[in-house]
């Protein structure tokens, strides 16, 4: 087993869909509660690192598929070169609207500073970072994702954008059933992302993150940020895609939403 472990530190797989046999692009993958993990690329593979973590666990996640885990030492011994991920179904729970009068407002930061900023300083896969989002009134219609770019990237980016429910402080649950992607184009100054087809309702306060799922030959993306008054603002960050969430320093990301309310 020892020679196993020692042959198998650098894995290399792929992921594909259970019902259509075809690879399954961007599948967040990690060891649960630690700094290592990945996401898989456009073609669905894979390569990680699984040294000294024999006793832990790796756990494969997409929306619209179950996540399945494993032991990283049955993981090697069964080398699983390839994972099946069984699609689900995931409804968006059912929002009652009354005859109220809706009004249209932004919510969260909307700081177009050059000078003060903050976001990803590396093209890791699976890193996500993002600030809490707090509503006037329930229910809230998500319309517009907004954040301003302080340095425009030289190389495409490719983000996704996740939003979810708060548990103690932190990220909990996922709000959308489907991904939000956000491509990022050479010398692109801003994100203004149309989040009208995804119907998300929001009935609490709630993160909005973005998540680093493509590498290119850029080595990271900056965002205008402010600087929160006792850390009530502070980013909220985690390395890769099973770690855990962490309060980051005192600024806050320049994270918008056009909401209506």
């Amino acid at each position: 087993m020892t020679s196993l472990f020692a042959s198998a530190q650098s894995f290399e797989g792929v992921v594909k869909d259970a019902k259509t046999r075809q690879p399954l692009p961007y599948v967040n993958i990690g060891i649960v509660g630690k700094s290592v993990g990945t996401v898989t690329d456009s073609a669905g593979r894979y390569k990680m690192n699984f040294a000294g973590h024999e006793g832990d666990v790796i756990k494969f996640s997409m929306i619209g598929y179950t996540a399945q885990s494993f032991k990283v030492a049955d993981f090697l011994a069964d080398n699983k070169q390839t994972i099946f991920l069984q699609p689900s179904v995931t409804e968006l729970k059912e929002v009652k609207v009354s005859n109220r009068k809706w009004k249209e407002g932004i919510l969260g930061n909307a700081s177009k500073s050059e000078s003060t900023n903050a976001g990803f300083s590396t093209d890791r896969l699976g890193h996500e970072i993002g600030s809490i989002i707090k509503i006037k009134r329930s229910p809230t219609f998500l319309k517009k994702f907004n954040v301003h770019i302080t340095d425009a990237p030289a190389y495409p980016v490719k983000l996704r954008l996740n939003f979810y429910t708060l548990k103690k402080g932190l990220p909990d649950q996922l709000l959308q059933n489907q991904n939000i992607f956000v491509d990022v184009q050479p010398g692109q100054k801003d994100i203004h992302l149309n989040l009208e087809p995804y119907n998300i309702y929001v009935d609490d306060n709630f993160f909005a993150g973005l998540e680093w799922i493509e590498n290119g030959k850029g080595h990271g993306l900056m965002f205008s940020a402010y600087l929160s008054l006792l850390g009530s603002g502070a980013i909220i960050a985690r390395e890769t895609s099973q770690a855990n969430w962490e309060k980051v320093g005192i600024a806050g990301l320049a994270f918008n939403i056009l909401a209506e309310y």
